[in-house]
């Protein structure tokens, strides 16, 4: 039975530059860091926001996970994005806007919550919603 996810890989061009833009503009930490297991040429490096505990972004190069016929340029940027959670989505857009984050749209009302769209470094598009309660109600901002 599967009970859960661990990890999802995000592949970037260069793990250092991508640990610092996400933890310099998101304010996520780095959670591992060493060499990978049975291959210490290559680094393991994860990061996540401070408080996630149970998921972790692995910042993977793309030579780990390279199909046949495709080259480094052409995976970097393409993954899908994440949804982050947030208990005040404008209050959060003005802080990493403010941070230089690149935002695709403003905060808006939907369905399921309060969402906007941003990219990272390297052109990933993710988003940040804060979900709507199970009363259909927006969650107050902490």
């Amino acid at each position: 039975m599967i009970r859960k996810i661990s990890h999802v890989s995000l592949v970037v061009r260069d793990q250092d530059e991508a640990a610092d833009w996400y933890c310099q503009k998101l304010g996520w930490v780095v959670k591992s860091d060493g060499p990978f297991p049975g291959n210490p040429a290559n680094r393991w490096l994860t990061i996540a926001p401070a408080e996630q505990s149970e998921i972790e972004v692995v910042l993977e190069l793309p030579q780990w996970s390279m199909a046949a016929g495709t080259s480094a340029a052409d995976s970097v940027g393409k993954g899908p994005g994440f949804v982050l959670v947030s208990d005040d989505c404008r209050g959060d857009y003005e802080r990493l806007k403010a941070n230089g984050v690149q935002f695709m749209d403003e905060p808006a009302e939907l369905p399921w919550g309060v969402s906007c769209s941003f990219m990272d470094l390297y052109g990933t598009m993710h988003n940040l919603l804060q979900p709507l309660d199970s009363y259909g109600r927006g969650l107050e901002p902490a």
